[in-house]
Formats: C-alpha cells, structure tokens, sequence
C-alpha cells in the first residue's frame, strides 16, 4: 500500500493544465490509462478507476490569476473530467444471456431479481455494471477478458451497498456483497478493494451491527477496520476460508451466524 507522500512524490511531475484532466497509465498497479488525474479549484486530485488499486488522493497546488479571475467572474475553470464517464447506451441483462451467466457464476443473480441492486450492461465496453444506490457510480466487470477486471465509473461515495438491512457485513467486491444483502435485514457493503474512507466509516456507524468479512489474506486489514470501528459500532471480524460470492447466500449464512 503506498502512502500518501509516495503518492505525492510518484505524481509530483506529471502536469496538469489548471481545469483539466488526464488518464495515465497508474504507476501504482500498472493500469493502462486508468489513473485519472485533475487540477480543479487549486487541487490536484488523482483516482486510479481500477477497483484493486483504489489509490486516489488530493493536494493543494493554488490557482493562478487567471483561473482567479475567471472564477470571481462566474466563468467556468473546468473543462475536461478525469472521471470515468458511465456509458450512455445501456441494456438490460435479461437481454444478454452471457450476462446473466456471470450474475448465475457468481451468484448475484438473486440480488438483482430482488431488486436489490441496480445492474446494467454496457455494450460497447462488454461489461456488467453494478450501481451505487445513488446511481452516480457503477463499478463494471468485463466479460471479455479485458484489463483491468474491473473499472469504476461515475463517483461512487462511500460503500457500495446491496440491501438495507440493519447489520453491515463489509465484504471486498460486489458480487460478495450482493450475496450477503440476500440475508435476512443485513445490507452487503464492498469496500471495492479499497482502505476504509472517512465516508465508509461514517456510513458504517450508522448499523446496528457489523461483521467484517474477509479472507484470511487480509487478516492484518480486517483487524484495522474493527479498531476504525470500535467503541462506535458493535463490530465482529469473521477470516473466511472461502470465497462469499462462490459458495452462495446458504452457506454464507452458516459461516457468518446470521
């Protein structure tokens, strides 16, 4: 995991014209093009779209007179976003029978019948887009074996919640999260592969309960998340032995004593 001031030290030479962004390839996983970087209102702001990455961070770099001057006068100072935009032509799963595969494989497909979560597919990029409940970001898997796996689109602030149960059970990716949100007034909340952000935080404390379930491989960041959430949360870590979105709604039951 790099720190902040690597990331600091890792962009600090690659410019960005003031209301501009740009997507370089991320130093920090080696994603083609998908480091997004932008200077708005004086940050320098950077988002990695690639879920397993999730570096993204902001410094204050000051504006110049110019961009001074045509903000005081109500004149726009952004004009292009690094952000990701999500696709504009999108189409119904039921019309995709490679689509619903993926959600039957991975055993996601009892959420989205629920109505449980919003999920499209993106023709022209060949990806399943899961919806933030918001609908201002969507994360999208490719059924073609494109890098990365996964790419975020839009903003998705905080967790990505499937269900609207009173216990959070914090899982890794979505498809774990769709099936945990089918058990009995839990909510599935991914993390999306990223460290607990102020907002998660803020979003988790607001349950009755939470169960952090990881795999036993991230023991060391499932034992942090608990000490974030301590004293605010009542908060249980579960080490899986293995994979939720593989072993289905049942089982993930049983292992979780829900």
């Amino acid at each position: 995991m790099y720190t902040y001031n690597d990331q600091i030290e890792m962009l600090e030479n690659i410019i960005v014209k003031e209301g501009h962004g740009i997507n370089i390839n991320c130093p920090f996983c080696g994603g083609r093009k998908t480091l997004g970087i932008a200077i708005r209102d004086g940050r320098k702001l950077w988002h990695c779209f690639k879920v397993s990455c999730g570096v993204r961070g902001s410094k204050t770099v000051g504006m110049s007179t110019n961009t001074l001057r045509r903000k005081l006068n109500g004149v726009s100072t952004t004009q292009t976003k690094a952000l990701l935009e999500i696709p504009t032509l999108l189409s119904s799963p039921d019309n995709h029978p490679a689509v619903l595969k993926y959600l039957e494989d991975n055993n996601s497909i009892e959420a989205y019948r629920e109505g449980l979560i919003r999920v499209e597919y993106a023709p022209a990029d060949k990806r399943v887009l899961f919806f933030s409940q918001s609908g201002s970001g969507a994360v999208g898997r490719s059924l073609v074996g494109d890098l990365p796996k996964w790419k975020q689109y839009g903003r998705i602030y905080g967790l990505l919640k499937v269900g609207s149960g009173s216990t959070a059970i914090v899982v890794e990716d979505v498809n774990s999260a769709c099936v945990v949100g089918m058990l009995p007034d839990c909510s599935g909340c991914a993390l999306l592969g990223t460290v607990l952000s102020t907002q998660q935080k803020a979003e988790l404390c607001h349950f009755t309960n939470v169960v952090i379930a990881l795999d036993k491989d991230a023991s060391k960041k499932a034992i942090k998340l608990k000490e974030r959430l301590e004293g605010r949360v009542n908060t249980r870590v579960i080490f899986l032995e293995d994979d939720i979105k593989c072993i289905g709604t049942s089982r993930a039951k049983e292992i979780l004593k829900i």
